[in-house]
């Protein structure tokens, strides 16, 4: 009985899970978020709950590459969009390195790019990396219930295994796909099982011949270049990002001769 009322006194005393209430403003039938990318950019999210992947417009997107904050490894392909009135769209994808609405802050967001004008979009890759949400239409609020594995840091907005130490040691395989007929290409990166990894990089690439062509484990990090043409690939992996990514233009060039660029890169935990 006495570890019985200890326990249940423990419970009782435990500190609630971390939640945030976001206040929303109106807007055409909608709601407004704010937001901000990479520590740089601020923005005001429309929030669409049944987008499977957050959004931001072309200019956002440029103004980030001008910033620093969004580079050549952030871009991961592309992929193809239904949009409201069924028809289909292909856009560029990348990673934000970090997404910040309120207090809460998630690391490697999956966004599209939109077209020059169109509204940015606060989609299930940010939604689903919570615990749990909750939209509160009288109040016009989103409260967002936060955990370890959602919430990263803000110090940095560089993506490193340091600087997810916090994060599960589980989620660490990566994967590296690519098509040497289309010269398309993609990758996973922090994944549970290296079936995920597989799969997440194959999505990426978008492909229907693309391969997984190496693979990355827990505290690697991976990179590819390749030729303009995206026919002839180099890659490699390294304790840190900065030489995952050197070696992987060596390793091209040494099959080209030249001439290529890096086109990607990631780590794991």
């Amino acid at each position: 009985m006495a570890g019985l009322a200890l326990g249940l006194l423990m419970l009782l005393l435990a500190p609630p899970a971390l939640a945030q209430t976001i206040q929303m403003q109106s807007h055409a039938g909608g709601y407004l978020i704010p937001g901000q990318v990479n520590g740089t950019l601020s923005l005001d999210f429309v929030l669409d709950t049944g987008a499977s992947e957050v959004s931001i417009p072309d200019e956002a997107a440029q103004a980030l590459v001008r910033a620093g904050t969004l580079t050549a490894g952030d871009f991961i392909g592309t992929g193809t969009y239904v949009l409201a009135d069924g028809s289909r769209v292909r856009s560029k994808r990348v990673t934000l390195r970090e997404l910040r609405v309120g207090d809460q802050t998630v690391a490697n967001v999956t966004a599209s790019i939109g077209p020059v004008g169109s509204r940015p979009l606060l989609g299930q890759s940010f939604l689903s990396r919570f615990p749990s949400w909750m939209l509160d239409n009288q109040r016009h609020v989103l409260v967002l219930s936060g955990g370890r594995e959602a919430v990263a840091p803000t110090a940095s907005a560089q993506s490193s295994p340091a600087r997810l130490a916090g994060a599960p040691p589980y989620a660490s395989f990566g994967a590296f796909g690519h098509d040497e007929i289309t010269g398309k290409y993609g990758y996973s990166w922090n994944e549970k099982t290296q079936q995920l990894a597989d799969e997440g990089a194959l999505k990426g690439c978008a492909s229907d011949t693309c391969k997984v062509v190496f693979r990355t484990g827990p505290s690697e990090c991976g990179a590819i270049a390749m030729t303009e043409n995206g026919k002839v690939w180099g890659g490699a992996k390294r304790p840190r990002r900065d030489a995952a990514e050197l070696a992987a233009v060596e390793n091209c060039q040494k099959r080209m001769g030249g001439q290529c660029k890096l086109s990607g890169s990631q780590c794991n935990r």
